[in-house]
């Protein structure tokens, strides 16, 4: 049977498991509530977010896809909660508002630029582009961390059921890309999936007494 055919079943299941995946921030804000400030906690994370929710809600628009639009919209909502609570709580206020200030000026660029662009099928192409590069970006960022993990043989650092939930999102909205024929819904969330295993593999090669639990508690 044509994935075609299973393109409402995975448009639902991917909005809610992206939305519950979006919901982990309200964790990381009550957290940063509790101790009083944010302290070493990053809220770039949730500037990315408001940026990425931004432009695909407005691409997911243009295409006129129900489910991106959605899911983005309610994701753009949350990002932007997020943003307001860690600032109320950032130990360095200038730093973190001159992020947010940049990152607002290209959605709202971006946003005058399909707004007066007068071929529609060229807005929806640049501004595809745009969102998949910029997702590419973002869910290559976790990379980052590879340098330590090699050097420490560890996966103390990685977050693992974030890892996990990551690959069933990406996978998910692959698929969905593939069901609606959409190459820039399909390339970032596959190299995004393939970025995801690769960390939980390094479970399995830089095993701790906790991640052997976790795998454990997979199985």
């Amino acid at each position: 049977m044509a994935l075609e055919n299973f393109r409402e079943i995975l448009s639902v299941t991917a909005t809610i498991t992206t939305i519950i995946q979006f919901l982990t921030g309200v964790i990381i804000c009550l957290s940063i509530r509790r101790k009083g400030g944010s302290g070493d906690i990053s809220g770039f994370p949730f500037i990315a977010g408001v940026l990425g929710c931004s432009l695909w809600l407005r691409y997911g628009m243009l295409m006129k896809d129900t489910a991106m639009t959605v899911v983005n919209a309610v994701g753009l909502v949350l990002q932007l909660c997020y943003v307001f609570m860690y600032y109320l709580y950032a130990t360095n206020k200038g730093p973190y508002l001159k992020q947010v200030v940049i990152v607002f000026s290209v959605i709202l660029s971006t946003m005058l630029y399909v707004a007066v662009e007068p071929i529609e099928d060229k807005a929806e192409f640049r501004l595809g582009l745009l969102c998949c590069a910029t997702t590419l970006i973002f869910c290559s960022a976790p990379l980052a961390t590879l340098g330590d993990v090699l050097r420490t043989r560890s996966t103390e650092t990685l977050p693992f059921y974030l890892i996990l939930a990551n690959v069933l999102v990406a996978a998910q909205w692959f698929l969905y890309g593939v069901a609606v024929h959409n190459t820039f819904v399909q390339v970032p969330n596959f190299i995004s999936c393939l970025i995801a295993l690769f960390q939980l593999a390094l479970f399995a090669f830089f095993p701790s007494t906790n991640t052997r639990t976790k795998l454990q508690n997979v199985v």
